[in-house]
């Protein structure tokens, strides 16, 4: 039994040398050698189990993660708008074609910023946001009850809530990739080569 323990206590240490950052490699090397030295396989596995708690707080909290996640996360999120708002539109098409019509251009405007993003990085979305913002806003005035031209629209309600849906969503997009480029600025060009 201590065999098995001592074993899966190495296995652990080498998903650790994955988990590691590059620049952490020497911590690997040191866990394993740790567990090596240990007779008792008990100990050796609860080290491990140790080590891969660090290993795994020490990626998390690196920036290029962070920024790799957040990337992912709104990439993931403008597709996931863009589905909802296709579906919505096939939904919606054969009764209400006008509100139809703003939930499909919604839906393609989120799906090309998303590939957009994705092909040329944080500074497009910043860019799409930044456009987006305004016109979001624009839509909002001119759909308003208080200050609108449409207020007698039937969707009117609708059109102004997602109006400030839109805001809040590509606010958010904009603090997002943001954070991102902030993030890529700060790499040195060796962690750069590391984290393309």
């Amino acid at each position: 039994m201590n065999g098995h323990r001592h074993s899966l206590a190495l296995t652990l240490i080498g998903w650790c040398h994955a988990l590691l950052p590059a620049d952490r490699a020497a911590w690997a090397a040191a866990m394993k050698a740790e567990v090596d030295a240990m007779e008792d396989g008990h100990a050796a596995l609860a080290f491990a189990v140790g080590c891969i708690w660090g290993s795994i707080k020490a990626r998390t909290l690196t920036m290029a993660f962070a920024a790799q996640s957040v990337r992912f996360a709104t990439i993931s999120g403008m597709l996931a708008l863009s589905l909802q708002s296709a579906l919505i539109t096939g939904r919606m098409i054969d009764a209400y074609a006008s509100t139809a019509l703003v939930f499909g251009l919604i839906s393609a405007l989120f799906a090309a910023a998303a590939v957009w993003s994705y092909l040329r990085g944080p500074m497009a979305l910043i860019q799409a946001a930044s456009s987006i913002i305004p016109v979001y806003i624009i839509a909002y005035a001119f759909v308003s009850p208080k200050i609108g031209m449409v207020s007698a629209s039937a969707n009117a309600r609708l059109y102004e809530t997602l109006a400030i849906e839109g805001v809040v969503i590509w606010a958010a997009l904009l603090i997002g990739g943001i954070f991102m480029l902030r993030v890529e600025n700060l790499q040195s060009p060796s962690a750069r080569a590391l984290n393309p």
